[in-house]
């Protein structure tokens, strides 16, 4: 390189030297501020979350001795029914014998009336209402002669998978077949079938309402009659719940007992 080329570029490069010390200061600056702020933020973070986390002890600690007083005073942890073990069988015979107007609670067609009014089906002064539980392999049958009215109630409370064709053959013993003989059109007005479960998941499967293979094939090959889903936590307790405000005041052995069932759903 020549001298006049060394005269030329020397001012040039000292510039940019120092350029590069200016622009390193500043990043230094902005890096060392943003690392700072970075830092300030994660702090106020840790004790907004480390407040978040005391306040909801403090909620819990409260609630928890709240409870702890109620239950001193009144038992609300104390359900006699959870101590037994409640399978798909019983859970039927008790659903069943609540509605059943011939049981020992003694309330008549308190809790018949009210269930039936969850499906808008009329009631008369001499119905004869039959209620049976875990017979001919469905759940919960209930029945009346005339007008003729066939709620079939298939519980799966204990999420149970459905059997091949159990839905339509239970369709096709109490409704289809008894209509069938009296030579009447089958109205979906007083006909129901009510799957019980516990849980907005548990669905009929497509299986249980498909026409078994030796019935008749000019029969619909899927259940016409739409099954309704029912859950426990919710139309079960909502009804039971209804009922109970019926009740006569100094009934308090029927009252608890339902109130302990429904706790069960909570």
């Amino acid at each position: 390189m020549t001298d006049k080329q060394v005269e030329i570029l020397s001012p040039i490069f000292t510039n940019l030297a120092i350029w590069k010390e200016r622009y390193l200061s500043k990043f230094n600056k902005l890096n060392n501020t943003i690392l700072l702020n970075f830092e300030n933020y994660n702090h106020i973070k840790i004790k907004q979350t480390i407040g978040l986390i005391n306040c909801l002890l403090t909620d819990f600690i409260s609630e928890k001795d709240k409870i702890k007083g109620l239950n001193k005073t009144q038992s609300v942890l104390f359900n006699p029914l959870s101590f037994f073990p409640i399978g798909e069988t019983m859970h039927s015979f008790l659903i069943a014998n609540i509605i059943n107007p011939n049981s020992e609670h003694g309330q008549g067609d308190l809790f018949l009336k009210s269930f039936l009014k969850k499906l808008d089906i009329e009631v008369y002064e001499n119905d004869n209402w039959i209620v049976t539980a875990e017979i001919g392999r469905i759940d919960i049958l209930i029945k009346r002669e005339n007008p003729h009215t066939v709620i079939v109630i298939e519980n799966k409370s204990n999420y149970a998978i459905d059997q091949e064709n159990q839905i339509y053959r239970y369709w096709y013993q109490e409704i289809y077949l008894p209509n069938k003989k009296q030579l009447k059109p089958i109205t979906e007005k007083n006909y129901h079938i009510i799957y019980l479960t516990p849980s907005e998941y548990k669905i009929p499967e497509k299986r249980s309402l498909l026409r078994p293979k030796e019935y008749d094939e000019n029969l619909p090959e899927i259940v016409p009659l739409k099954a309704k889903i029912w859950q426990f936590d919710k139309e079960i307790k909502d009804w039971l719940k209804n009922s109970i405000n019926e009740l006569h005041s100094e009934n308090h052995r029927l009252r608890e007992y339902i109130k302990q069932y429904i706790e069960l759903w909570n």
